[in-house]
């Protein structure tokens, strides 16, 4: 927890107004006064880990949703994920993409028409122009 609360602290120092999301497996932890601010914007359970260390988190899994609550409420985050070193924009477009992939992975091709087949693939299109524009 230390070198987190180093990363944390050096990170607020540069711009204390982000809500640093810090991958630590398979959970996202909030810490300290942005654990409070996520607290009281969106509930999420604080727990007090010592003296003068706060925490509050959720799953990986559920990025997406919370992805989707902080822009609701305009709340300017940054997600850290140590294990790979990527932006905010590269971890979503890998969301994405792992969308693409689990979808063509799951198309049954002996029971698909070449009209569905055509609409597949432009709707997979769309989406990777979107991702890579």
């Amino acid at each position: 927890m230390s070198k987190l609360l180093k990363q944390y602290n050096e990170l607020k120092n540069k711009d204390p107004n982000t809500i640093y999301l810090f991958r630590v497996g398979i959970f996202y932890n909030i810490l300290n006064d942005d654990a409070k601010t996520v607290n009281e914007k969106i509930g999420l359970k604080i727990t007090d880990l010592g003296p003068h260390i706060f925490k509050c988190g959720f799953p990986v899994s559920q990025i997406d949703k919370y992805i989707a609550i902080f822009k609701k409420i305009d709340l300017n985050y940054k997600i850290i994920d140590n294990l790979h070193n990527q932006s905010t924009n590269d971890y979503l477009n890998n969301i994405e993409m792992k969308k693409i992939v689990k979808k063509i992975l799951e198309i049954d091709f002996n029971n698909t028409t070449f009209q569905q087949s055509f609409n597949m693939l432009l709707d997979i299109q769309k989406k990777l122009k979107d991702i890579y524009k």
